[in-house]
């Protein structure tokens, strides 16, 4: 805007501001240029469109400004910012919590298929075998949380990430989610 621009010696996205600013917006098509030469000077065999790649880069700008926000010192009750002390200690507590959150997420989901894949009268069972394999083979990091927070009034919301591979195996994982449901009993 007014002042100086950025330093573009060291080219950084400015996350003070959304995507659309006019340096993001320039950084974020830099970026789109950079990929598309590199994708034909590496001869990959398969090319993108500039319209996915730059809905890609937007996404992954909007996730790295997020948590660029929340590991922002933040306003205690008293109304003044968080020590550093303070600051560290919730950053960690919240890193507790997310990785709690998906390994319970994956130890029920795992606890289904194990119990589903020996059961010795089912009929579908090479099918829960094959998913148990998917589930192990993904991992917790494979699979999406479903819980969200709210911090500070502030709702985050988690955004599922859309991969191509994976588009094919979202009914699968609903039917694990929907067993536990239905064997409420157990869970």
């Amino acid at each position: 805007e007014d002042g100086p621009s950025p330093d573009t010696d060291n080219i950084a996205f400015d996350l003070t501001w959304n995507y659309s600013s006019p340096w993001n917006t320039f950084l974020l098509n830099f970026l789109l240029r950079e990929f598309q030469l590199r994708c034909t000077s590496k001869t990959w065999p398969i090319r993108k469109e500039d319209n996915y790649v730059e809905e890609i880069l937007r996404e992954r700008y909007k996730r790295l400004r997020t948590l660029w926000k929340n590991a922002q010192p933040k306003l205690t009750t008293k109304g003044v910012l968080e020590t550093p002390a303070e600051h560290e200690t919730r950053l960690l507590e919240e890193s507790r919590r997310l990785g709690k959150e998906s390994r319970q997420a994956t130890r029920r989901r795992n606890h289904i298929v194990v119990m589903k894949s020996e059961a010795p009268d089912d009929d579908d069972l090479r099918s829960w075998k094959w998913l148990q394999r998917l589930i192990n083979t993904l991992g917790e990091h494979g699979m999406s949380s479903e819980e969200s927070s709210v911090e500070n009034g502030i709702e985050n919301v988690l955004r599922v990430k859309k991969l191509e591979w994976r588009k094919n195996i979202d009914k699968e994982l609903e039917i694990v989610d929907l067993q536990r449901i239905l064997d409420k009993d157990i869970f």
